[in-house]
């Protein structure tokens, strides 16, 4: 079967906008799949390509991280998981060019996905939901579980409940929905710093206790948290992109190492790539910014845990989606409103 592709391109470095145009179809190889793309989730590293130039060297160029949609194509290395029909999410790696293509970009109607960054959606879950989950699942999780930043025990299922406690700020974000589902699903108690308007949200997700980011006295309110609880604390997760924010944290983690007996790990993971530089007083800041995922063994365990969690209704679909368009011609209306700035919430194309 022929299939004829368009994509939306970004023409030239810093084009203000995307340009609907036909595309080249990329059938898959070892490990791959590709899918007739149904939703596209839009995120704040769409926006910051077009915008800042940054990242690609080859235009014109597609950009995209996150989709979902139905199978049209296997590789036979993966005949025995995936056939044509199944409705998966999956990351679009937009980084990758294969022969000058851009095939596993997302803002196109045929994608290439590449295991084990693919789960199946379940029948009653809609594209629109199960897309907000790929690009913030593989930071997120390289944040926490890579053995190069927290190494925390990995999520499964009836995993049991460890004496043990992990900020995330910025935890009604995209990446910190996901992070806070997969720490609570591994066993530990969550902390979240976010928006005061936000904290139902972060609740539902699991969250123990949730904290007002913009508190003057935040800083000090979790300190005295964290000594009434008694657990060890693992360290803390930044799951956006702020240099306030590290020192925040950097300044948490450092009082409850010298003013409480409680057992802490000095160890800042962050989203924002060059954040090593941030660190104080005595906290080691880390970041892994998600290409590991590639070269780490987590990804298998992650993915395999988000199909099992959907088809077990045991994970929330955070932030909600909100659709803002049909069709790749929208997907510039999406990226200039979230450009403006969202909170709790993913925006999503539907093709």
């Amino acid at each position: 079967m022929t299939f004829q592709n368009r994509a939306s391109w970004l023409t030239a470095k810093q084009s203000p906008v995307n340009e609907v145009k036909p595309a080249p179809y990329t059938s898959p190889i070892a490990n791959e799949l590709v899918i007739k793309t149904k939703a596209i989730a839009l995120n704040p590293a769409d926006v910051a390509v077009q915008k800042l130039g940054i990242l690609l060297e080859k235009y014109p160029a597609i950009v995209g991280c996150d989709v979902a949609g139905e199978v049209v194509e296997v590789d036979p290395s993966l005949s025995d998981t995936y056939q044509v029909g199944d409705r998966v999410t999956g990351a679009a790696f937009c980084l990758t060019i294969r022969d000058g293509k851009y095939c596993c970009s997302g803002f196109q109607e045929y994608v290439v996905l590449q295991a084990p960054h693919i789960a199946k959606i379940p029948a009653h879950v809609a594209f629109q939901d199960a897309v907000v989950f790929p690009l913030g699942m593989d930071t997120a999780s390289s944040c926490l579980f890579s053995d190069k930043t927290l190494a925390l025990d990995l999520p499964r299922t009836g995993a049991a409940k460890q004496h043990k406690t992990l900020l995330v700020w910025g935890a009604s974000s995209s990446v910190g929905a996901c992070g806070v589902q997969m720490a609570v699903q591994a066993g530990y108690e969550v902390i979240g710093i976010a928006s005061q308007r936000n904290h139902e949200l972060v609740k539902s997700l699991g969250a123990t206790a949730c904290f007002d980011h913009s508190d003057a006295t935040v800083v000090d309110q979790i300190v005295k948290y964290v000594e009434g609880s008694g657990k060890e604390v693992v360290g803390a997760f930044s799951a956006i992109t702020s240099d306030s924010v590290l020192d925040s944290l950097c300044e948490i983690l450092d009082k409850i190492s010298t003013t409480t007996t409680i057992s802490v790990q000095k160890l800042v993971s962050s989203v924002a790539p060059g954040a090593e530089a941030k660190a104080s007083r005595g906290v080691t800041v880390v970041t892994n910014f998600v290409p590991d995922v590639k070269s780490n063994g987590f990804p298998v365990a992650i993915w395999a845990w988000l199909k099992n969690a959907m088809a077990q209704n045991s994970i929330k679909y955070a932030p909600p989606c909100e659709v803002v368009g049909k069709g790749l011609e929208e997907v510039q209306q999406g990226v200039d409103l979230l450009a403006k700035g969202v909170s709790a919430k993913k925006l999503v194309v539907l093709i």
